[in-house]
């Protein structure tokens, strides 16, 4: 390449997406790099890449090759060596053929790369390591955000007699059911009449209605029922039936065998304060089932139950708790020299936090994250060269359950281990040119402190008195500490971490402090997100601070925490008694909220003292849009925020219950979106990670990844995976990150497993897919699941066929007869004459449409009938999960963008803005009715008030509203085509792309259309100027035609003046 004559150089170098990235596992890193906006037409048209080692010696030359690509260029020199710095630089040639500067000087360095580098052991403490018993808090969590019930009247009668009903779905196998209760001297259980005191319940549940019936007999205290009923069925989430005040409710004759305070009332059943609930406490004389017990009874002039408040509270009380402390860990030692490098590799079988001489190591929170321990273990590698100092020094770590140890979804913990253990060896690079190692072994020693329990559901529990003082410092007197022992550790290989790390990214104030009761008041943040609290304290010694967390008040006031099931979502603080005040910030859990209760306080609570912390993957932001209507625009705002509150680690489906999971439909109908908001590669490629890692043999996709549900206390391990539209993930989260960022890295790593899953559904039945699996999940009107199973295996093996023809795999041509096949049977089976397709609901015509299953003829009709079923509804959508993202995508492609807008615009229910403009929404709702104006509250047990599936409608925002769309993988090609309607004046969207930024905004001005647009460089764009013959579009004032950077034009089928311009920014009028 001859002397640069060029203006430019390579700006924003990056590998694996990164700047500068320490800790690197990949053999062939992706470097990538943009050209500096600026003139018109720039783009590049060859690259030559120089990487060199700290020597300056010459690893790797690229010489010049001739290719407009710049991104994910694979490194092509001899495989990194561990923990080895490398330095590299690239220059291009430009659109004139002339060669640019070099850019700056970019780094990278390789991590441990092999599991064979690791030298540290797996350590915890010796009672850790003795005692493998979780004590997790099970006993309480049947009864967490539970109300106490009994029967009405003056005084409170000794006897009460309960009835409730819930409904079984037809269709779906109960596969297990639990009753537990407390909160009497005695209690007797009926379901459906048969008595299920003491005995398995499931064999008394029915499809349809059934009906719980119990008898309590109070003891020395006042009656205060608790009870909970769950219900498994096969592929759904469980029925949950739990005391509260619509349960009815009638005084009995008190009976002379009621038992007194501190005796047991049947197997894991405590009377009085302290007791203990479990399966099976309960008690029954054996006599036939009577008449007010059975199903038919007529129960109408029964009153409604009393509500005394949550369990335990006064004069109840709660089960003594039972805390694992974390372990604390810590290691002095000596530097004998100044330190020119030193890195830190880091690990946890649960969550870790390090210090170095009581300084934080990083900033990042929540690691190691989420994988399936037993085939991988993520470590993070960090830069403690500033923290380390010559002569005695201190490396110190706290441990917590973490998803390893800890509660996981509504199965339990413990699902990977139980014991908490680190893994850690600190590499110093001395002035004097001695390399030292310090790893984790023997003579570490371990303790215990301040933090007595922690998990990511229920929380923390911190005493600060208990907290010793300086533990992290290198001159801490460690003697009388055990030493660590060391322990096997999860059976998974350890992996430098791929995606971006949680930490802490945003802080909010309080916007009202609200007493309710004298020492406890409500704090609302004005916004639902994912993250803890930050208070400081004045308090006595021993003091008790308890903070309870949740996304909505009840009509009272109060936290509504029903919608929790069992997760605790509450941490405890006993204070020191420091006369300054104290401050606490909990570091091992996580909580979805809105508000915050607090209570326990002996003083004033000043909003100042306490703020909301919110943290997620530390993911990159690329994408804003706005527009004239204000709802649309805090629509976009939820859908940002849910996106926040679920990105943590893996896509979560919501950050409050006792789920968090990792459900691949909602993750895959949600990617599009998800990556206008944020730069979402490295995130979603780890958790694709995951996808695979769950495939299971036959080739099933797992419902959730990582999968925590196969061999999880469940009756039939396979029943978690094969579900239609779920599983599909596997090819339609790899194509969203191809369009969006030309990751074919994503795409051929997933080949392999979309093969496996194709494979499984042609098994399963082809072309005649079963019923089964969650189909359009909470559609107002539901589709026949065999129709959406069928319609979406044919949507993906189209995607896996032309996935594999973007990376030239050869089973593009199969996959490509599969799609025609099941194309051709999706329509002999669903399709009828003139359009019309069977069962007729909204998702039924939107996925024939967007999976392009009818013949080109019916196409049009198909759009009318949809149409005119969205006016049957009055302009509202019945759709679910799997019909949403598409809808106004079919409608839009069908010419029909202006039902499409008043879908968008409607704010009745159903609708997105429902939320926004009844429910005072922050984040999107699992539900379109998770509260309503008529109802209140959904069904408390599946009633998310941040669950982001529903705002996949943000990618139809920015590209049709707004206008910005890629229409060559990584937005090589652009097509800005704003859709004006439903109203709006003005919208606008940008978009940080691979290449750089592209930005269009429009607006309607005293009858003229202008149309600004950015274009990145070494991209083309589409200009779309709606309604316009182009010799009547000006481009900076100039006919548009003869504009410099515009290279070509046209008139549309649909009116529109259409220019393909080069790089740059344009400004486009008409009229």
């Amino acid at each position: 390449m001859r002397t640069s004559q060029s203006t430019i150089r390579p700006v924003s170098l990056r590998v694996e997406r990164a700047v500068d990235p320490i800790g690197i596992d990949e053999p062939r890193p992706l470097l990538g790099w943009q050209l500096p906006a600026g003139a018109r037409g720039r783009a590049q048209t060859a690259y030559q890449v120089v990487v060199t080692d700290d020597a300056d010696a010459v690893v790797w030359d690229s010489g010049t090759v001739a290719s407009a690509d710049s991104v994910d260029v694979p490194y092509g020199g001899p495989p990194p060596r561990p923990r080895t710095r490398y330095h590299w630089r690239v220059r291009v040639i430009d659109e004139r053929v002339e060669p640019s500067d070099w850019s700056q000087p970019a780094t990278w360095e390789s991590g441990l790369m092999r599991p064979g580098e690791w030298t540290a052991d797996w350590i915890t403490s010796a009672a850790e390591a003795a005692v493998p018993v979780r004590i997790d808090l099970d006993t309480r969590a049947p009864f967490e955000n539970i109300e106490r019930i009994w029967a009405a009247g003056t005084p409170a009668p000794a006897e009460a007699l309960f009835r409730a009903e819930f409904t079984v779905p037809p269709g779906r196998a109960v596969t297990g059911a639990q009753l537990t209760t407390g909160g009497a001297a005695e209690i007797t259980a009926w379901l459906n009449g048969v008595p299920v005191h003491g005995t398995d319940p499931r064999p008394a549940v029915r499809v349809g209605r059934n009906v719980l019936a119990l008898r309590a007999v109070a003891g020395a205290l006042p009656g205060g029922l608790v009870a909970r009923l769950t219900v498994s069925l096969a592929d759904l989430h469980p029925v949950l039936l739990v005391a509260d005040d619509r349960w009815r409710a009638a005084a009995a004759p008190i009976r002379p065998e009621q038992i007194g305070p501190g005796e047991l009332a049947g197997p894991g059943e405590l009377a009085g304060p302290g007791e203990l609930a479990g399966p099976g406490g309960w008690t029954g004389s054996g006599e036939a089932t009577p008449d007010w017990a059975r199903p038919d009874h007529d129960d109408s002039g029964w009153a409604k139950a009393v509500a005394l408040g949550p369990h335990g509270n006064p004069p109840w009380g709660r089960e003594p708790a039972t805390y694992r402390p974390s372990p604390y860990l810590r290691r002095a030692f000596e530097v004998s020299a100044p330190v020119r490098r030193a890195r830190l590799y880091a690990t946890a079988a649960g969550l870790y936090e390090l210090t170095i001489n009581g300084a934080p190591v990083g900033d990042h929170r929540l690691a190691p994250g989420w994988t399936d321990y037993q085939l991988r273990v993520p470590y993070q590698c960090y830069d403690v060269t500033a923290l380390l100092r010559p002569g005695r020094n201190a490396l110190a770590g706290t441990l917590a359950d973490g998803w390893y140890a800890g509660q996981v979804g509504f199965l339990g913990a413990g699902h990977y281990g139980d014991v908490r253990a680190l893994r850690a060896e600190l590499h110093l690079d001395l002035d004097d040119g001695t390399h030292t190692v310090l790893g984790t072994d023997g003579r570490w020693r371990t303790g215990e402190g301040g933090l007595r329990y922690a998990d990511l559901q229920n929380g923390e529990v911190y005493d600060a008195r208990r907290e010793p003082a300086g533990w992290r410092e290198p001159d801490f007197d460690d003697t009388d500490w055990p030493a660590a022992v060391p322990v096997p550790g999860p059976a998974g290989a350890p992996q430098a971490q791929i995606a971006e790390p949680i930490r802490a990214l945003h802080e909010l104030p309080a916007r009202t402090v609200t007493e309710l009761r004298p020492g406890t008041v409500v704090v609302d943040f004005g916004q639902n997100i994912a993250g803890w609290l930050r208070l400081r304290l004045r308090g006595r010694a021993g003091q008790r601070i308890m903070l309870r967390h949740a996304e909505v008040l009840d009509p009272d006031g109060e936290l509504y925490l029903t919608a929790l099931r069992t997760a605790r979502a509450t941490d405890e603080y006993v204070l020191r008694g420091e006369p300054d005040g104290e401050e606490y910030e909990p570091r091992f859990t996580v909580h979805g909220f809105r508000y915050c209760e607090v209570s326990g306080l002996s003083e004033a609570l000043d909003g100042a003292d306490v703020t909301a912390v919110v943290a997620y993957a530390d993911m990159p932001a690329t994408g804003r849009f706005g527009c004239s209507s204000e709802p649309l625009n805090r629509l976009q705002a939820n859908i940002v925020w849910s996106q926040r509150g679920n990105f943590l680690t893996v896509p979560t489906d919501c950050p409050q219950r006792d789920e968090r999971l990792g459900w691949t439909g909602d993750a895959q109908v949600f990617a599009a979106t998800a990556a206008f908001n944020y730069d979402v590669r490295s995130f979603l490629r780890k958790w694709l990670q995951d996808v695979r890692d769950a495939q299971r043999p036959d080739g099933a996709i797992a419902h959730v990844a990582p999968d925590v549900m196969t061999g999880a206390q469940v009756d039939n391990p396979t029943r978690w995976a094969g579900s239609g539209g779920w599983g599909d993930a596997v090819a339609i989260v790899p194509e969203r990150l191809l369009t969006a960022y030309a990751d074919r890295r994503a795409v051929t790593e997933s080949l392999d497993a979309m093969d496996g899953w194709l494979r499984y559904l042609d098994r399963r039945g082809g072309g005649d897919q079963p019923d089964g699996g969650y189909a359009d999940w909470l559609a107002v009107t539901p589709t026949p699941k065999e129709l959406v199973n069928t319609a979406y295996f044919a949507y993906t093996a189209r995607l896996a066929a032309r996935l594999a023809e973007s990376v030239a795999d050869p089973r593009a041509g199969d996959w490509h007869a599969l799609a025609d096949r099941l194309r051709a049977q999706f329509q002999a089976r669903y399709v009828g004459g003139g359009g019309r397709v069977s069962s007729g609901t909204q998702t039924a015509y939107v996925l024939a449409l967007h999976a392009d299953l009818l013949p080109a003829a019916d196409r049009p009709a198909a759009v009318d009938r949809l149409a005119a079923e969205v006016a049957a509804r009055h302009d509202h959508l019945t759709t679910g999960f799997l019909g949403t993202p598409w809808l106004l995508d079919a409608l839009t492609e069908g010419g029909r963008v202006d039902v499409a807008y008043r879908l968008l615009t409607q704010s009745g229910y159903p609708s997105w803005l429902y939320p926004v403009v009844h429910g005072d929404a922050t984040t999107i709702w699992e539900r379109w009715d998770s509260w309503s104006d008529s109802r209140g509250f959904q069904n408390p047990h599946m009633t998310s008030f941040n669950h982001y599936a529903y705002g996949a409608v943000g990618d139809w925002l920015y590209r049709t509203v707004a206008g910005l769309a890629p229409t060559a993988p990584g937005y090589r090609t652009i097509r800005i085509r704003p859709r004006p309607g439903g109203g709006l004046s003005s919208a606008e969207a940008e978009l940080a792309t691979v290449h750089g930024r592209a930005a269009v905004a429009w607006r309607d001005e005293a009858g003229a259309f202008i149309l600004d647009v950015t274009v990145p460089p070494n991209t083309t764009a589409e200009v779309w100027v709606p309604d316009a013959d182009p010799a009547d579009v000006t481009e900076g004032g100039t006919p548009a035609s003869d504009a410099d950077g515009v290279r070509a034009s046209h008139r549309a089928d649909d009116g529109s003046a259409v220019f393909t311009v080069g790089s740059g920014t344009y400004r486009f009028r008409r009229g």
